[in-house]
């Protein structure tokens, strides 16, 4: 009892809130570049075009170094590539804080920061590898460091008015030596390195959920029989459709509400509604999640994102507080969700996350082009948000699909067909 709480061991908990910490400190780079993009262009002398190719680069570096850093925590453990990816952030950040000029900006943020993205896998395997009865509800826990993150900073740079992008890049160079190098030796248990071998192993299934068959031990390669392929094309094709509708919501929905003249009173309001919803999405969908069955939680959150961007297109007079309460309960948990869908049905391995965070961030690239293309052919933003509701109508199908093969396949006769087949009788 007094080496585990909630049924997890203490150094998960204590794991979650050193994470927590660093995401949190995290989310100031963010806001830096968001929020004091005016101020940045008249202190450089650059273009917005400009800091948007830097923002641009970094998230496709970032994007480009998912799959390796998966690669690189399998083979060296999740822990010693999260101190490399901060000491490069470091860097890049330094970089920034000291160079005083756009040349600097761009290597120090776009470039260099973008390559500390090796540490993006780096939280969902450790949170996979800890957590056994809590990964949903953990997982949504951490997801919300960052929106929390911009949701303190933000009043408090809005409140000092004294308070420039340096201090904000400088509080982030400071903060990330003094806390998230130290937080990352001390807090964080790493995990055995898995190594580059692909070996015929036991493999369960997930957890028993309420209801269900005791899970059978099936013996199964991760790659051998592609067992698990339509898990893993459906996921991607999900996280494709979430980065996706990310981008058009953060590059795009205050320009929606405008064009359809939507009261600043109200956009103030839908945004609000958006913050608080993302962090409580991510605990209330968490907590399901860890309650049901997954395959039937992501179909539902597919499902009321396509309501919410419905809302969106018919621009009644509470669309945008609609959706923002739709979009932002599902906001936090597509992403890990699907992640979580992969490790537990395919035993998915870090270089699998890094791919699939890929394709997610591809998604994100996508849309923000989309929005702009869009807009720029037929004036409105409405063939936008109907490719949005097609995409994930397509999800929603696809993971009830998933839930509909896999609950066929736990039936009696077809274990025991399966059973028959696999010994070759």
């Amino acid at each position: 009892m007094g080496t585990t709480w909630f049924k997890e061991p203490k150094y998960a908990w204590i794991g979650l809130g050193s994470l927590w910490i660093i995401a949190f400190i995290g989310s100031l780079m963010r806001f830096s570049v968001a929020f004091f993009q005016v101020q940045i262009s008249e202190d450089l002398g650059i273009s917005r075009g400009f800091i948007s190719t830097a923002w641009s680069t970094n998230m496709l570096i970032t994007a480009l170094c998912a799959p390796l850093g998966g690669w690189l925590a399998d083979r060296y453990g999740p822990k010693r590539v999260m101190l490399v990816s901060a000491i490069i952030g470091i860097v890049g950040m330094g970089i920034v804080v000291f160079g005083h000029h756009d040349i600097g900006f761009f290597i120090g943020y776009g470039v260099i920061a973008g390559f500390a993205g090796i540490g993006t896998t780096t939280n969902y395997m450790l949170m996979f590898n800890w957590f056994q009865h809590h990964r949903a509800k953990a997982t949504g826990l951490l997801a919300s460091a960052s929106s929390l993150g911009i949701a303190i900073i933000t009043p408090v740079f809005v409140a000092a008015s004294s308070l420039t992008w340096k201090d904000a890049f400088l509080a982030s160079f400071v903060l990330n030596i003094v806390v998230t190098l130290p937080v990352i030796f001390f807090g964080i248990k790493g995990i055995k390195p898995r190594g580059n071998t692909v070996a015929e192993t036991e493999v369960t299934g997930p957890p028993v959920e309420h209801g269900q068959e005791e899970q059978t031990t099936v013996r199964s390669p991760l790659h051998g029989k592609n067992a698990h392929l339509p898990i893993f094309i459906i996921v991607a094709i999900a996280l494709f459709t979430c980065g996706f509708n990310m981008s058009t919501t953060e590059m795009n929905l205050v320009a929606i509400n405008q064009l359809a003249s939507v009261s600043p009173a109200m956009i103030a309001l839908s945004m609000s509604v958006l913050g608080i919803m993302e962090i409580a999405g991510s605990l209330i969908v968490g907590y399901w999640m860890d309650k049901s069955n997954k395959l039937i939680m992501m179909s539902l959150l597919y499902a009321i994102r396509i309501i919410g961007f419905s809302l969106l297109f018919m621009h009644l007079e509470w669309s945008p507080v609609l959706f923002a309460v739709a979009f932002g309960i599902t906001y936090l948990s597509a992403l890990p969700g699907g992640l979580l869908i992969v490790n537990e049905y395919s035993q998915g391995k870090g270089k699998h996350t890094g791919w699939l965070l890929l394709i997610h961030h591809g998604g994100g690239v996508l849309g923000s082009l989309t929005g702009g293309i869009s807009f720029d052919y037929f004036n409105n933003y409405q063939v936008l948000i109907g490719v949005n509701v097609f995409m994930c109508t397509l999800v929603a199908l696809g993971y009830f699909f998933l839930y509909t093969t896999r609950k066929r396949d736990r039936t009696p006769a077809n274990r025991i067909r399966k059973s028959v087949a696999s010994e070759g009788i």
